[in-house]
């Protein structure tokens, strides 16, 4: 399937049209890294609160709802991170679509992930969603 790359006809300098990606790019960035940080402190926390609010000595009980919203956090954080690249890969391919610049050296790669970055991006969102309703089964299940 092609994607219509070109310069949207209501922006006629390509540098302003880049310029304006590049910081619609940048927010989705900062959001992605903000997920990936909040997965991360979802795993720890996920430890912390059989520790100190559940108070189960030994071991973690871990169950299918735990390990489901771990392997989602997991995702969250990996996905965030790769859609920073994606984001990255995305503004240097519009930017040799329109003409702006000429890539050189090394090939493009994951081009059409570069080219539809919000699939990443909605697996991030979709996967840090399903940790946390997961981790909510567990916490209701867990608590006294």
């Amino acid at each position: 399937m092609a994607q219509n790359t070109a310069l949207p006809a209501a922006l006629s300098d390509p540098q302003k049209a880049l310029e304006e990606e590049r910081h619609i790019m940048a927010a989705y960035s900062d959001t992605a890294k903000t997920y990936s940080q909040l997965s991360v402190g979802a795993l720890v926390l996920s430890v912390t609160f059989f520790e100190k609010v559940v108070k189960v000595p030994g071991t973690l009980p871990v169950d299918c709802f735990l390990i489901a919203a771990w392997v989602a956090w997991l995702v969250t954080a990996l996905a965030g991170s790769f859609y920073q690249y994606l984001a990255v890969r995305f503004l240097e391919a519009r930017g040799e679509d329109w003409g702006i610049m000429t890539r050189t050296g090394h090939p493009q790669v994951f081009r059409w992930l570069a080219q539809n970055p919000w699939f990443v991006y909605g697996t991030m969102l979709v996967s840090f969603m399903a940790g946390s309703a997961s981790f909510a089964v567990v916490g209701i299940t867990q608590l006294p």
